[in-house]
């Protein structure tokens, strides 16, 4: 896939399909994400990758992390109720996603706004490899609200997590969302 494709054509995906992702294939796609920049080449990310029941038992701690976000959707959504309750049920399951990764960074001689930037690299790059590779993706910042227990589960200590990202084959084709105007100003031309 032409990498123009694979930005303009990326969707945030809901539903997915139980169809397994296969490990060579998720190996595939992680090994072109890590190849993101980062502040000072200091690759500080790390990915825990997630199936079967340690994956259930993560999503049953992320879907927890709603009760945060709905006073917070309710007021943006008050118009669209419907956006407010398809959200709730997508975080009660994320969507069904057989592979669930959680993006963390660890500690770094560099002020935390670098490292989010490092990890954010990575997963824009799986992101869009995902896609190109016929895979689905959310990147949800939600569950970091249930960041303590989510440590805990993982068994991680030390390191910040930034996102958690559902992965597998969609079950849905989303509508193109319209770009927003005047998002880029020129000077000097």
């Amino acid at each position: 896939m032409d990498l123009y494709d694979a930005i303009k054509g990326r969707r945030s995906i809901r539903k997915f399909k139980q169809t397994p992702v296969a490990k060579d294939l998720l190996e595939k796609i992680f090994d072109i994400a890590l190849w993101a920049p980062s502040g000072m080449n200091r690759q500080n990310w790390k990915l825990f990758v997630l199936t079967g029941e340690r994956k259930e038992e993560l999503v049953s701690i992320c879907s927890t992390s709603f009760e945060y976000l709905e006073p917070q959707l309710q007021e943006l959504f008050a118009e669209k109720p419907k956006i407010v309750e398809a959200t709730r049920r997508f975080f009660k399951r994320l969507g069904g996603a057989p592979v669930v990764v959680c993006a963390y960074f660890e500690p770094a001689n560099t002020v935390d706004v670098t490292s989010y930037q490092n990890v954010a690299a990575v997963i824009q790059n799986m992101l869009l490899v995902a896609h190109a590779e016929g895979l689905g993706t959310c990147w949800m910042t939600g569950p970091v609200y249930v960041t303590n227990q989510i440590d805990r589960f993982l068994g991680v200590t030390n390191m910040t997590l930034v996102a958690i990202i559902p992965l597998g084959y969609p079950d849905e084709t989303p509508k193109v969302p319209p770009r927003r105007p005047d998002r880029v100003v020129y000077q000097g031309f």
